[in-house]
């Protein structure tokens, strides 16, 4: 491995520990979408190492492992893509701009993230989204948010990381053709929440997906499982869509009808396990190839070695958060030393 490649592996792993630490932070029931979003501290590292596109590649592929090990859900991928995408473009002019120190680019980069995403639920919900009240409570967070964000950025950059991985990889079995039966699914999700309006159908669907499930042994979540990973998100969907309804009966929406919309998002997020079975993140990593220049091709080669490190990843995270929260003020060099562990544990 090259010393960047070294580096930008040891960055990957810090930004998926970081996002780990956010799962044990309890989300607000109305404004679950609101997070620290902590791992954005890697991402501006990421724009002041290697640049502004080199910056949108890590984005992206953070978003691949994460859809290669949990599925593609549409809506949180939205979300977290565009807030991030909008963010680090506008965090890449301030920094070129070279008027701003790091903690009130993390503070104008928090708050560019949370507009991005209110904004982009009003359109997928067609306008049927509240988002006039939403606006200040998030662009105060913003402040809190982006500040910690900012100084924990800082702390890294100023923490002594040892990047001296010797393990070579071969990323040849992520450029495989995606399953043909991937896009099947995504075209029948797309098909049915854009075309069916009516409760009958979804409930013969989601039937028809837990039967088919376990047929050939794609593992669906259980009622429990589903409420407790997705139940607070459709809540608040729920709840800001029948209160636009109210507030806002003259206008003609495209979904109509609360249950019905939260139906929709339902059937995406069962379908995330089968787009996770059949490949459907590789269609996405073949696309990033084409899309970014070869130059670019080193960022996406260390990202497709990601899926290989994230099972250990995952395995650190609760020890990694008991240590992140117990010692918050040497967070910076837990990270930096969690990190290596995990690359020298992978390596052997």
């Amino acid at each position: 491995m090259s010393t960047d490649n070294n580096e930008k592996t040891t960055l990957f792993v810090m930004a998926f520990l970081l996002a780990g630490v956010e799962k044990f932070i309890p989300v607000i029931p109305i404004l679950p979408w609101l997070k620290i979003g902590l791992f954005h501290s890697i991402t501006m590292i990421w724009i002041y190492k290697f640049g502004l596109l080199d910056a949108l590649a890590f984005v992206f592929v953070r978003q691949w492992v994460i859809m290669s090990f949990f599925g593609f859900s549409p809506l949180p991928f939205l979300l977290g893509t565009s807030g991030a995408v909008f963010s680090v473009i506008f965090g890449a002019a301030l920094i070129k701009s070279n008027k701003f120190g790091i903690i009130a680019i993390g503070i104008f980069c928090a708050i560019i993230h949370n507009i991005t995403q209110l904004f982009v639920l009003y359109a997928v919900m067609s306008g049927n989204f509240v988002w006039q009240w939403q606006l200040p409570i998030m662009l105060v967070a913003s402040l809190f948010t982006g500040a910690v964000t900012g100084l924990l950025a800082y702390k890294i950059n100023k923490t002594p990381i040892d990047f001296c991985n010797k393990k070579d990889y071969d990323d040849r079995d992520f450029k495989n053709s995606f399953n043909i039966f991937g896009i099947l699914s995504f075209l029948l999700a797309l098909i049915a929440t854009c075309i069916f309006e009516n409760y009958v159908f979804y409930a013969v669907l989601f039937l028809l997906i837990l039967v088919i499930s376990r047929k050939i042994n794609c593992e669906i979540p259980s009622f429990s499982q589903f409420f407790a990973r997705y139940g607070i998100f459709l809540f608040a969907l729920y709840l800001s869509s029948l209160f636009s309804q109210k507030i806002q009966l003259y206008h003609i929406r495209f979904w109509t009808n609360p249950l019905i919309f939260v139906s929709k998002i339902s059937l995406w997020f069962l379908f995330a396990p089968f787009f996770q079975k059949f490949g459907f993140y590789r269609l996405f990593y073949a696309i990033l190839l084409k899309i970014f220049p070869k130059k670019f091709s080193q960022t996406l080669s260390v990202g497709a070695i990601m899926p290989q490190i994230f099972p250990n990843v995952l395995q650190e995270i609760p020890l990694f958060v008991k240590s992140f929260f117990k010692n918050p003020k040497n967070a910076a060099e837990i990270l930096v030393k969690k990190s290596q562990e995990i690359l020298s544990d992978w390596e052997k």
